[in-house]
């Protein structure tokens, strides 16, 4: 049995009104979570990459290029970079990236998402991003100590040499972003 409601023209209003307004109220106020516009980059901050920025207090910033439409990208995606950067979790913040070809989709050619790619498409790149960040970190570490880069590694936003000396990686960046970036790193297994 079809039960047919009419609805007038007013109450259609109130209640696309009430829809819209509630989708945009949710979309400008994420609980619990640090997302934001995108921004430009401050002078106390340094970019390493496209889809990666470290801030002097190590804050790590990571530009997602996928649409957030509930699905988790805003989680998943960066959870890809901090596991190869080696960063504390706490310290990340993420925003949307800008339009710009860095961030096409790797099967399309363009920026978009949808079909359940997100993840898919992104894994290596993504990943990539992480450890040539990681690696870059380490060096500027062994240049400013001026040891073998083998003897330091990454750990919880820190780079750690064998003798115990620390630095961080809001410490590093500056040093990190003005190295090239290096071909063919390692990723983690």
């Amino acid at each position: 049995m079809k039960i047919i409601v009419n609805i007038g023209r007013r109450g259609f209003f109130k209640s696309g009104i009430l829809i819209v307004g509630g989708l945009i109220l949710g979309f400008a106020m994420p609980i619990g979570g640090r997302l934001t516009g995108a921004t430009k980059p401050s002078e106390e901050s340094s970019e390493l990459n496209a889809f990666l920025r470290i801030s002097k207090n190590g804050l790590v910033t990571i530009f997602v290029n996928h649409s957030e439409m509930g699905q988790g990208v805003y989680t998943s995606l960066p959870m890809l970079i901090a596991e190869e950067l080696q960063c504390d979790w706490h310290s990340i913040r993420v925003e949307a990236a800008p339009v710009a070809p860095a961030y096409n989709h790797t099967e399309w050619g363009i920026q978009g998402t949808g079909g359940s790619t997100s993840v898919r498409s992104e894994w290596i790149r993504l990943r990539q991003v992480g450890a040539t960040a990681r690696e870059m970190l380490i060096t500027a570490a062994a240049k400013i100590w001026n040891v073998d880069r083998q003897s330091c590694r990454a750990y919880n936003g820190e780079i750690i040499h064998t003798s115990g000396k620390k630095l961080s990686y809001g410490e590093l960046a500056e040093h990190a972003a003005e190295l090239q970036l290096p071909e063919g790193v390692h990723l983690k297994d």
